[in-house]
């Protein structure tokens, strides 16, 4: 039908038609269901629009920092753990499922039950701060294990611990406008991704020499330890964040040249 060319005098029904349809981006009156695509999907944010995001506030620079040790400590631990464990104490698998088990549980409870009830009295940044504090002590627990009973008390220390993630990613949510708000979280993702590539090689190997005959001294937990310290990196990077500041307006102002 919109094919059709109907001409009365020097009136053009065809010719109306064309401008009034091609003013729709990518549509085209000679093939109505065809759209461009390339006209409707917006390009993806460039690698110097996430980092002028990211210099546009502290607290979400902070976060980053945070964000990167404290994942890059995380996965050094899930990393290396069980290798240390058997090799130290002679873990076996159901002592380990016991440790998964504790994890899971104390998880559970302090998400269902303690981040609901302390969440509106305590504000994100002490949440935060907390978590990691609890992190480092979980971790330099198994470093400085001296007996196989130890792990599991600091098993237990993920009741707290874990605070940090959820906390990290309300205070990020708070620094950009709705309209940033995949663009932060996919940048924090981002660096939690590179951390977790980079964490196995640094500390897998680190672990298997100081359990091995060549070790340079005598501290099977030395690799352990070295995570725990990333964790304080992390912790001490959240205690400098302060009260939320005002959202972001350089997301706006980009949306509002579009």
């Amino acid at each position: 039908m919109l094919g059709l060319e109907i001409s009365v005098g020097s009136f053009s029904m065809s010719s109306v038609m064309t401008s009034s349809v091609h003013g729709l981006s990518g549509w085209s009156y000679k093939n109505p269901f065809h759209f461009n695509a390339t006209t409707l999907i917006k390009p993806l944010p460039s690698l110097e629009d996430m980092m002028a995001l990211l210099k546009s506030s502290l607290t979400l620079s902070q976060a980053a920092i945070v964000a990167f040790f404290s994942i890059l400590a995380d996965s050094g631990l899930h990393a290396s753990m069980m290798y240390y464990l058997k090799a130290r104490f002679h873990y076996n698998k159901d002592q380990f499922a016991d440790l998964m088990v504790i994890t899971g549980i104390a998880g559970t409870i302090s998400q269902l039950l303690l981040m609901p009830t302390l969440a509106p009295v305590i504000r994100e940044e002490r949440l935060l701060a907390i978590g990691l504090l609890f992190s480092c002590v979980h971790m330099f627990l198994y470093g400085f294990a001296w007996s196989a009973w130890v792990p599991y008390v600091a098993a237990m220390f993920s009741i707290l611990y874990i605070f940090a993630q959820p906390s990290l990613r309300s205070i990020v949510s708070k620094q950009v406008g709705s309209c940033e708000q995949g663009k932060a979280q996919g940048f924090i993702s981002g660096i939690c991704s590179l951390a977790n590539v980079i964490s196995p090689l640094i500390f897998s190997p680190l672990t298997a020499l100081f359990l091995s005959e060549k070790a340079p001294f005598n501290f099977p937990g030395f690799s352990i330890v070295c995570i725990g310290f990333a964790a304080l990196i992390a912790f001490i990077q959240s205690s400098l964040i302060r009260s939320t500041p005002p959202i972001s307006r350089y997301g706006a102002s980009i949306f509002a040249e579009a």
